[in-house]
């Protein structure tokens, strides 16, 4: 453009603008997780198109529902527990079920005696409540723990819908690494997907084609067996968990573009030190086929328990069980209490009302097993004639039929509170993978993505499954092996906080902590977007000069906001690229421009140590 002036061919005036300054780099974003994992749906409402396998933006909770809808209705089962095993202590918080089938929580003390026999002493005073495998699905509250803990943007990536699949898996027809082949090439060499793309395989396969992306998040993971059991009964490699994170990582290391954020398996019933200890060397089996892509992945545990659900997202329906003779413990129940604290017609309606939302097998009327005795023990209810007609489900008109029935019951019956907020309870059982994604979001807004994304308090977290000592953190923190954990702890006044910043490549000097990897990914990737336009350009001097200037820009700005160390920028930074420097004559000839930069990186104070020492007055 300069030199245009030399080819007129018209005589008359011309204005020739010359550029002043060289190619300007600027920052990629550094906070867009995707996340893989089952929906209500997959769907764009303005086409009606299809979005499973398809990353897609989102940017809040209601842009989320809006494409891939609510919550799945987690089902919860009601067991008596005989009086002689009772245990009356206060049990620790309940947890979720991490795989089929489930483990029922500890017992739970309630007010309400529990009798199998009109006229006989109650013989059970407590129950258990245990979830069932098809209520297992991380994703939706994953998300609102997200946005709630400071995420922004980022990509949804649905393989499936609560209403087709029971429980989370991998992909059992998946073998071997899908992303061992070469990115740069266009496309994966890697097995061609299966034709049912049934799992989250494929979906993490569909992941490593969303632009932008910056971590890769698989909050239902951990609900993944992590053993693989052949039909002889032999334990053998490549469990569904061990596929899912292995491929994380190594999808992470080949696309140079974003940090996996594992959890543990079996997370969300690890609630003592020999479960996480356990996970923790499950963690390491599973992410071995992985070994060298370590350096892109991060840890993180234990489970947290956290108060996004509360009451008013818990129905009836949690506790339905799908044949009406499994609902005459919960029904004996809340009979039980409407029998001792109610008569008259306020009985009559509650009584109604337990049998609309747990009805019982049609029975005689008359038969004294349905009618509440003088003596007030344990009887069933089985008439719903008195209560409104259930309308059909799916409808309008059903949702507030249900709401209504759920807040009578609600009101009248504590037990029927306490059972509800024991489901909250166990469903705010939280894998850490969302929360810490929202994490690394609000670090990089507020300081940097070269500060570490730890000491951070977490928001709407209560505590830890399993409070921490310092004693325990230090085989996490620093094992023999370098594959560190991260562990949440709990602090006085501060409630849940992330007290660790280490890659799962801990003994590597390079890349220990994750705000050195995610700072490099942040500038090589800042660089590559910004030289694309000199691909195929003059391999000569002034190209030379131009790219060099423009880095040495950029990471000079970097410097400025404390991204880099040294008192100067030539301490922080060097940047060179010529003949006889980076390149050869061949390398010029062979077509290679070649860059070299050398970065002074941030590390944490990761232990501080304060000495104290006394000394004698003159």
């Amino acid at each position: 453009m300069a030199t245009a002036y030399l080819n007129r061919k018209t005589p008359g005036v011309y204005v020739t603008e010359i550029p002043a300054f060289g190619t300007s780099i600027v920052g990629v974003p550094t906070a867009v997780p995707v996340f893989v994992g089952y929906t209500e749906f997959a769907g764009d409402p303005a086409t009606g198109s299809s979005l499973y396998y398809v990353p897609t933006p989102v940017v809040s909770m209601a842009e989320f529902s809006q494409y891939f809808g609510g919550a799945a209705v987690q089902s919860y089962g009601i067991t008596p527990v005989p009086a002689a095993s009772a245990k009356p202590a206060t049990p620790p918080p309940a947890s979720k079920s991490s795989a089929p089938p489930p483990t029922p929580v500890p017992a739970m003390p309630f007010s309400a005696n529990y009798t199998t026999t009109a006229g006989v002493a109650p013989v059970l005073t407590q129950f258990t409540l245990s979830p069932t495998s098809a209520s297992q699905f991380n994703l939706y509250w994953q998300m609102q723990l997200f946005f709630a803990n400071g995420g922004g943007n980022c990509i949804i990536v649905s393989v499936g819908s609560y209403w087709a699949d029971q429980f989370p898996v991998s992909e059992p027809t998946a073998t071997g690494n899908w992303f061992a082949g070469s990115v740069n090439a266009g496309s994966y060499a890697a097995p061609v997907m299966p034709a049912t793309n049934v799992g989250l395989l494929p979906g993490l396969y569909a992941a490593g084609y969303a632009t932008g992306a910056t971590m890769t998040v698989v909050p239902e993971a951990c609900l993944l067996n992590s053993v693989m059991v052949t039909p002889e009964g032999n334990t053998a490699a490549g469990s569904p968990y061990a596929n899912v994170v292995s491929n994380m990582l190594s999808q992470a290391a080949e696309l140079q573009d974003r940090v996996a954020i594992i959890d543990l398996p079996g997370c969300l019933m690890a609630d003592n030190i020999n479960a996480l200890t356990a996970a923790q060397t499950a963690m390491w089996q599973s992410i071995a086929p992985a070994a060298a892509a370590v350096s892109y992945g991060a840890c993180y545990g234990p489970a947290i328990n956290t108060t996004i659900v509360t009451t008013t997202n818990i129905l009836f329906t949690n506790l339905s069980a799908g044949s009406t003779s499994d609902n005459a413990i919960i029904n004996d129940i809340l009979t039980t209490q409407a029998c001792a604290m109610y008569g008259g017609g306020q009985l009559t309606t509650l009584q109604a009302a337990i049998a609309a939302a747990f009805p019982l097998p049609t029975v005689p009327q008359g038969n004294d097993k349905f009618t509440c005795a003088a003596n007030n023990n344990a009887q069933y209810s089985n008439n719903a004639k008195a209560y409104p007609a259930m309308p059909a489900a799916g409808t309008p008109a059903y949702d507030s039929w249900a709401t209504s029935l759920d807040n009578l019951l609600l009101q009248a019956l504590p037990v029927f509170a306490q059972i509800e907020q024991l489901i909250a309870n166990n469903m705010n059982v939280a894998p850490p993978s969302g929360i810490l994604a929202g994490v690394w979001a609000k670090s990089d807004n507020l300081n940097g993505v070269w500060n570490a994304p730890a000491n951070i308090s977490l928001a709407s977290a209560s505590m830890p499954l399993y409070l921490m000592t310092d004693v325990e953190q230090a085989g996490f923190n620093m094992p023999t092996n370098g594959q560190a954990i991260d562990i949440i702890r709990a602090q006085q006044n501060r409630g849940c906080v992330v007290w660790g910043a280490r890659t799962l490549d801990g003994n590597s000097g390079d890349f220990k902590y994750i705000q050195v990897r995610r700072t490099l990914i942040y500038i090589e990737q800042s660089i590559k977007l910004a030289l694309n336009p000199y691909v195929f350009a003059a391999n000569d001097a002034l190209t030379w000069t131009t790219v060099t200037s423009a880095i040495a820009s950029f990471l000079t700005g970097l410097w400025q906001q404390g991204g880099l160390m040294g008192s100067k920028p030539s301490e922080a930074f060097t940047v060179q690229c010529g003949l006889g420097s980076t390149m050869t004559a061949q390398n010029v000839l062979d077509g290679y421009m070649i860059v070299a930069v050398t970065l002074q990186m941030i590390h944490p104070a990761e232990f501080i140590e304060l000495t104290f020492k006394q000394t004698m007055g003159s």
